[in-house]
């Protein structure tokens, strides 16, 4: 009787260890993505299965994501992607490269002209021990976990000077992760011509479960043939309280409400979502949802979505996005 009970004390153990041992391996094989609430800006910072990670734009200051990423236990960044250079993306990550260990910079090759700090941040990744910088072009897949696809699909690869900001949002580093079924798509402050342009290249490829809204829900990009092809379930917009641009407008929030996504912004904290392993299933959870109600924007000029979408402020960005995909 005694050896039977031993027995079965022993199998439960064993069940107990083996539901444990599968839990963490699991839960290592998620793929998490956090939108971090930087104020007027965007910080996304990823951690894929295979256990590397990845963050995207730094916030237009250093300490808000200096402190979450310390809040994770972070000391190693595998990768560091500036998707444009404007402040409010690059600021950040100036602290970033001085607190942390740094081992790959992706960046555009584009030229804010009345900034430095993109400069600065390229210099900092030339001295950073080990740091490889890499510019990737439209097109490609990035070779950050094998079990994850990783796409560009937008950037300007080549050098080109600017002052215009809808030029520079244009040459926005737009990826696309796609893991266990769903996608996330990232689309820095990409507008509405590079929106276009990108549905006549890469068609049904732009689907994805999850959508970083262009541009902090600017009225400029979200256009609604966009957000049909893309086909959202949640949106995510990166925003600042009372910003002086009126963000999120409320033409773009009417465009995403009207395709059935569910909104979410940084407005009440750091949003995150996590994507299971394989054959766990999916939960479309964020936390803090926020509902908007009557939502006010800031005046501005009637426009067509469709006219500005070929305009030529943005014929640099476009051409390199063509180049690319001719190649």
């Amino acid at each position: 009787m005694r050896d039977s009970t031993e027995n079965k004390t022993m199998k439960r153990f064993l069940a107990c260890a083996i539901t444990i041992l599968l839990s963490a391996s699991y839960a290592k094989a998620q793929l998490n993505a956090y939108f971090v609430n930087v104020g007027q800006g965007d910080a996304i910072y990823l951690e894929f299965p295979n256990g590397t990670n990845a963050l995207i734009d730094g916030g237009p200051s250093g300490t808000p994501i200096y402190e979450f990423l310390k809040s994770k236990g972070v000391t190693k960044l595998d990768r560091v992607v500036l998707t444009h250079p404007h402040s409010d993306h690059y600021r950040g990550l100036k602290k970033v490269f001085n607190a942390f260990d740094v081992k790959a910079y992706y960046d555009t090759r584009a030229e804010n002209v009345d900034a430095k700090g993109d400069n600065n941040l390229r210099e900092l990744a030339a001295a950073e021990p080990g740091c490889k910088t890499l510019y990737p072009e439209p097109g490609t897949n990035l070779d950050w976990d094998k079990n994850v696809t990783v796409k560009v699909l937008n950037s300007c690869t080549e050098a080109v000077q600017m002052h215009d900001n809808d030029e520079m949002n244009n040459c926005s580093l737009v990826l696309r992760v796609y893991y266990n079924g769903h996608g996330i798509l990232l689309m820095g402050d990409a507008e509405s011509s590079i929106e276009n342009a990108m549905m006549r290249i890469y068609k049904s490829g732009l689907n994805s479960t999850y959508l970083k809204v262009a541009h902090h829900g600017s009225r400029y990009s979200s256009s609604e043939k966009f957000l049909a092809r893309v086909q959202p379930k949640v949106a995510i917009i990166s925003v600042g309280k009372d910003n002086v641009y009126g963000h999120p407008h409320k033409e773009a929030l009417d465009r995403l409400r009207a395709v059935g996504a569910q909104i979410y912004t940084t407005l009440n904290g750091t949003q995150s979502l996590t994507i299971p392993a394989p054959k766990r299933g999916v939960e479309l959870t964020l936390d803090g949802q926020l509902q908007f109600g009557d939502v006010t924007s800031t005046a501005a000029p009637a426009f067509n979505m469709e006219e500005r979408a070929f305009e030529p402020a943005d014929a640099e960005a476009l051409r390199q996005l063509k180049e690319a995909e001719a190649r």
